[in-house]
């Protein structure tokens, strides 16, 4: 059966000319009544099932475009809300920006990340608003959470952001419920924690701010919560573990602080000192 199949698709032109001519023979050589019932077998034998697989390709083409149409359509409608979404969030963030900026007494320059260093454990990012826009070194940074680090390079159009997550970028806090001074430290990025005297009255819960000490941050910023308390490994302190109120894994948009003359004059003064020997 399998020899037949090859053979006709091998030869189907003979194939179809030879059954054509012999269709055609039969029913010149047959009578009026007979060439009627020949044309009939034809017409359902042949013909109808040739017209009907005809009609059903052609079908089932139309579906496949149909199909791969609407599928067309339904990646540019998910495109098209996925934009819209982002959009929506865009705009959440925005309001809560303005919010923030009408609720303080600050000059607040926004901008956004625009990039940051690759590493696990980033330090640092770039964001789109530098010394053309009177940003200068040492100027606060945050967002509509928290504190979320200072300037230590501003360019014309750029300026790098050292976040509170490098080790090196110690700030001075206060626990406001107690008034409480301490340093904010970090170990490698991940766990802030800062270091009391035993005797102070820190407890699980409490918030922390900025102290307004050291001269780079105002005080009475957010900077987290405390979580956890431990004994540090020197007697004479506490440890309290610190949530910071800023995701450092989302930044997207923050305020840069315009420092007010009088920190300003300060910051000059600091730096004017020269490196300590």
């Amino acid at each position: 059966m399998r020899w037949l199949i090859h053979f006709i698709v091998r030869f189907r032109t003979a194939v179809s000319l030879f059954l054509t001519v012999s269709a055609s023979l039969w029913m010149i050589g047959s009578g009026e009544s007979r060439r009627c019932d020949i044309a009939r077998a034809l017409t359902i034998s042949i013909f109808y099932p040739f017209e009907y697989t005809v009609s059903q390709t052609t079908r089932i083409r139309n579906i496949f475009a149909e199909n791969r149409r609407l599928r067309e359509q339904v990646t540019a409608l998910s495109i098209e809300m996925a934009g819209y979404r982002e959009q929506a969030a865009e705009n959440r963030r925005l309001r809560k920006m303005l919010d923030l900026r009408d609720s303080t007494s600050f000059e607040l320059v926004p901008s956004r990340v625009i990039a940051r260093d690759l590493s696990y454990n980033f330090r640092s990012v770039v964001v789109n608003a530098g010394s053309g826009r009177g940003i200068r070194k040492y100027m606060p940074v945050m967002n509509t959470d928290g504190v979320v680090g200072k300037v230590v390079l501003a360019l014309p159009n750029i300026s790098l952001v050292q976040l509170l997550r490098d080790p090196s970028n110690r700030t001075g806090v206060m626990v406001r419920r107690s008034r409480a001074l301490g340093v904010l430290e970090t170990e490698e990025g991940d766990y802030f924690f800062i270091r009391f005297p035993p005797h102070e009255d820190i407890a699980e819960g409490d918030t922390v701010l900025t102290s307004g000490l050291g001269g780079v941050y105002p005080r009475g910023l957010l900077v987290g919560t405390i979580v956890g308390m431990e004994d540090d490994a020197d007697p004479l302190f506490r440890k309290g573990w610190i949530k910071t109120a800023a995701d450092f894994h989302h930044l997207e948009e923050l305020f840069i602080i315009r420092l007010s003359p009088e920190w300003a004059a300060f910051r000059e003064a600091i730096d004017s000192l020269g490196p300590i020997q």
